[in-house]
């Protein structure tokens, strides 16, 4: 469907330049858009890297803090639940990445859990370094899943922008121009064929 112009020779040239301005910006967000599904592709690989990679220091911290518990004594173990009443402070802020605003999350003050090395095997050692690695990736698988998002948000609309471009407004202009074309080509032929008349008589 064409737009809705006078057809004259002012708004052809008008619409040319439209057109090439269109055109330019499609080339322009259809490369962002190949640039956006790549990084997409990219970060997805390295989500389900890190995933699998929580998915086995989960297992380890479950199989260390059983033996951890098997060893303490009942009261101890309820003695170390009880001190260790400690909370880790998360903070969040707002980051641009590929120009993207995307939301963070980040450990202000990783608690370590307080407990006697007499008393306790050396094995708690090791679960409070699994814990502590386990948190920091936690952290950080959900920072990259929210950048997904934000990635996968950005992919649609500049595919909505690109496709707008593409099938409506491109053909819409390209449509207007052919038909102001077309009418100024016979205004012409008109004028001409009028001015043979004038002479003619």
């Amino acid at each position: 469907m064409p737009l809705k112009v006078n057809p004259n020779r002012m708004e052809l040239l008008r619409l040319r330049k439209r057109l090439a301005i269109a055109k330019r910006g499609h080339k322009l967000l259809q490369d962002k858009l190949e640039g956006l599904i790549q990084r997409f592709m990219e970060e997805v690989q390295n989500y389900r890297t890190l995933r699998e990679l929580i998915e086995k220091e989960f297992l380890e911290f479950l199989s260390v803090g059983g033996m951890v518990y098997i060893r303490l004594s009942g009261p101890l173990w309820e003695t170390l639940l009880q001190v260790n009443d400690g909370k880790t402070t998360v903070f969040s802020k707002l980051a641009k990445k590929m120009n993207i605003p995307v939301k963070e999350i980040s450990v202000g003050n990783l608690y370590i859990p307080f407990y006697s090395y007499l008393e306790t095997p050396s094995m708690m050692d090791e679960l409070v370094e699994i814990w502590s690695k386990l948190l920091e990736n936690i952290i950080a698988l959900a920072n990259k899943e929210r950048y997904l998002i934000s990635l996968a948000e950005e992919i649609e609309r500049t595919k909505r922008r690109v496709n707008a471009l593409e099938y409506k407004l491109i053909p819409q202009i390209e449509e207007t121009i052919k038909l102001i074309t077309v009418k100024l080509e016979e205004l012409e032929r008109s004028n001409f064929f009028r001015l043979l008349r004038l002479k003619e008589s």
